[in-house]
C-alpha cells in the first residue's frame, strides 16, 4: 500500500518535473527569440542612425566651408538617398522620429544652402565691385596724375610763349587737359577717391570760371559775377561738380543757344543755378537723377554699361563728401531746357572778396566785347560792367561760331587762379 502511495507520488513529482522543464524550455524559447529581435532592432536603429549620420551630417559640414571641394560635395548631396530604416522597425516610434528628423533636416541643410550660396554669391560680387573700383580709381588717378604734370609743362609753354602765335595752340592744348584731367578725376570720386587738387578760398566768379575752363563748350557758358567766397577746402569740389553740371547743360542743349548761370543768395547759403534750352529730362530721367542725386540710388560700375555716364554720380559723391545739394528741374529752366542747382552751405562760404575789374580773367562771351587784336591776331576784350543779380539772361542764339581765341581769355583767368594755389599730388559729364 504504502509502495504504490509512494510510486504515485513519485510519478506525480515526475509530470510535474516535465511539465515545468518543457515550460521553461518553451519560455526561454521566447526569451531567446525576444532578445535576437531585441538585437536585430538595435542593430536596425544603429545602422539607421549610421546612414542619417553619414547621408546628412557631412554635408552640412561641407557646406559651411569654402573650398571648391566642399562646394563639390554639397552640388552631390543633392543626389544622395533619403536615409530609409529596416522593415523590423516599419512603424514604429523610432521610424516615425527618424522620419520627421528627415525631413527637418532636410528642411534646415536647403534653408542653409540656400544662405551659403546668397553669402558666397554676394561676397563675390563684393570682392569683383572692389576689385573693379580700384582698377578703376588706380588708372584714373595715373590719367589725372600725367594730365597735371602735362599742364604744369603746357603752362610754362604758356609763359614763354605769351602774346605769339604759339600762345593759341598751347591755349587749346591745356583746354584738352583739362578736361581730360576732369574726366579721369569723375572716376576717382565715384570710386571713393578725393579731388585731387587744393585751393585757397576763391570767389563764387572764379568758381565758376574755372569749372568753364573744364568743359568744351565753354564759350555757350554765360555767368554772372558774385563776391561771396567758398572755402578752401571745399573750392575743387565745387568747381569740379560745377563744371559736371555745365557739361550736361551744354550737352545736352543745341550749339547755338547759351546756357545761363547765375546765384541765388540765401540765408543758408548760396545756390549755384545753371538753366539750358535743351530738350529737357523725361519723368523717368528726372526721377532718375533725383535719386542718384540724393544719394538714394548707389552707384554700382558694374551696372553703368560699355559707356558710362557718371556725371550725376560724381556730384552725388561730392555732395554727399562735402555738405552740397545738388537738384535738377525739369521744368524751371526759362528757357524751355533743364535747371541744375547746386546749393553751398553757408559753413563752406566765407566773407565776400572785392571783384578786380582789372584782372585778366573775362568772362563768357557773351559778357565780352570786342576792342582790338593783338599783334599776333588775338582779340583783346574787355569786359562790361559785372551784374549780380540772380535773374537769368534772356535767351539769346549765338550769331557766330566759336573761336578757338576765347581759349586764351579763359587761360589768362585760369592760370592766374593757379597761380594761387597750392597744388597736392593729384589723387587721380556727363548724365
Amino acid at each position: 500500500m504504502n509502495a504504490d502511495i509512494a510510486l504515485w507520488c513519485t510519478a506525480a513529482a515526475l509530470v510535474v518535473a516535465i511539465a515545468v522543464a518543457v515550460y521553461m524550455a518553451r519560455g526561454a524559447g521566447r526569451l531567446r527569440a525576444q532578445v535576437a529581435g531585441l538585437e536585430q532592432a538595435c542593430a536596425a536603429r544603429d545602422a539607421a542612425v549610421a546612414q542619417l549620420v553619414a547621408i546628412g551630417l557631412p554635408s552640412a559640414a561641407e557646406l559651411v566651408g569654402d573650398s571648391p571641394a566642399a562646394h563639390s560635395a554639397h552640388s552631390a548631396h543633392s543626389a544622395h538617398p533619403a536615409p530609409t530604416v529596416a522593415p523590423v522597425l516599419e512603424r514604429t516610434a523610432f521610424a516615425g522620429n527618424v522620419q520627421v528628423l528627415t525631413q527637418r533636416y532636410g528642411a534646415g541643410v536647403r534653408d542653409l544652402q540656400r544662405d551659403v550660396a546668397r553669402s558666397v554669391r554676394e561676397r563675390v560680387e563684393e570682392e569683383a565691385h572692389q576689385t573693379t573700383e580700384s582698377a578703376v580709381r588706380s588708372f584714373a588717378e595715373t590719367v589725372v596724375s600725367l594730365g597735371a604734370n602735362l599742364s604744369k609743362v603746357v603752362a610754362e609753354a604758356m609763359r614763354r610763349h605769351r602774346g605769339d602765335e604759339t600762345f593759341e595752340t598751347l591755349t587749346l592744348i591745356d583746354h584738352t587737359v583739362q578736361q581730360m584731367i576732369r574726366q579721369a578725376q569723375s572716376y576717382v570720386v565715384v570710386c571713393g577717391g578725393l579731388p585731387g587738387r587744393r585751393w585757397p578760398a576763391q570767389p563764387m566768379t572764379d568758381v565758376v570760371r574755372g569749372a568753364m575752363g573744364r568743359i568744351q563748350d565753354y564759350q555757350r557758358v554765360r555767368p554772372r559775377e558774385l563776391s561771396r567766397q567758398v572755402v578752401g577746402q571745399a573750392v575743387e569740389p565745387a568747381v569740379h561738380a560745377v563744371a559736371t553740371l555745365l557739361d550736361n547743360a551744354a550737352r545736352y542743349s543745341p550749339p547755338g543757344s547759351f546756357v545761363d548761370v547765375t546765384f541765388q543768395e540765401g540765408h543758408h547759403g548760396v545756390t549755384i543755378i545753371v538753366d539750358d534750352a535743351g530738350v529737357g529730362m523725361n519723368s523717368e530721367q528726372l526721377d532718375s537723377a533725383r535719386r542718384i542725386l540724393s544719394g538714394q540710388e548707389p552707384v554700382d560700375l558694374h551696372a553703368l554699361g560699355p559707356h558710362p555716364k557718371i556725371g550725376f554720380p560724381t556730384v552725388a559723391a561730392l555732395s554727399r563728401r562735402y555738405g552740397f545739394q545738388a537738384s535738377v528741374d525739369g521744368s524751371g529752366s526759362p528757357f524751355g531746357g533743364t535747371r541744375a542747382a547746386l546749393f553751398i552751405p553757408e559753413s563752406l562760404l566765407a566773407a565776400e572778396a572785392p571783384i578786380d575789374d582789372d584782372h585778366s580773367a573775362p568772362p563768357a562771351p557773351a559778357d565780352l566785347v570786342e576792342t582790338e587784336t593783338t599783334d599776333a591776331g588775338l582779340p583783346r576784350r574787355r569786359r562790361h560792367s559785372a551784374t549780380q543779380d540772380t535773374q537769368p539772361l534772356p535767351p539769346v542764339l549765338s550769331a557766330s561760331q566759336p573761336r578757338p581765341g576765347i581759349a586764351a581769355a579763359w587761360q589768362s583767368g585760369a592760370h592766374r587762379t593757379d597761380g594761387g594755389s597750392t597744388p597736392s599730388a593729384p589723387a587721380e559729364g556727363t548724365r
